[in-house]
């Protein structure tokens, strides 16, 4: 019997390590953006992230350079945006600006975080 409760605890871990991989590696056939694709693909746009960790994010770009952030933690936010030779820049207030890779698979924008984390761009 304390076989079976082992070896249940263990697939139970097994389990939840898979759910919470976090992927590193932007999708093999994700193409380079220029910073005019990613002007275009955030001004005035609207995405809904999902981390691994299960915090959900939305991220409203305005055309004129602001963002707006709001997390499912609770977190509020705004700050700065700016388009970068395949590499969307932000700075939220109280922050040093970011610089974060992005690649285009059709119409997903994928963004490498800071913590080296994938994320897709989901348009709302």
């Amino acid at each position: 019997m304390k076989s079976l409760v082992l070896i249940g605890a263990t697939l139970v871990g097994v389990s939840a390590m898979a759910q919470t991989v976090v992927p590193k590696e932007f999708p093999v056939d994700g193409a380079a953006v220029s910073a005019a694709e990613v002007k275009e693909r955030f001004a005035g746009k609207v995405y809904k992230v999902t981390l691994a960790d299960g915090t959900r994010w939305r991220l409203d770009y305005k055309s004129n350079g602001y963002f707006f952030v709001d997390t499912s933690t609770g977190f509020r936010g705004t700050g700065d945006w700016r388009a970068d030779e395949g590499k969307l820049c932000a700075r939220l207030r109280g922050n040093a600006e970011s610089c974060n890779e992005v690649r285009q698979v059709g119409e997903v924008i994928y963004l490498k975080r800071d913590s080296g984390e994938i994320i897709a761009m989901a348009r709302q």
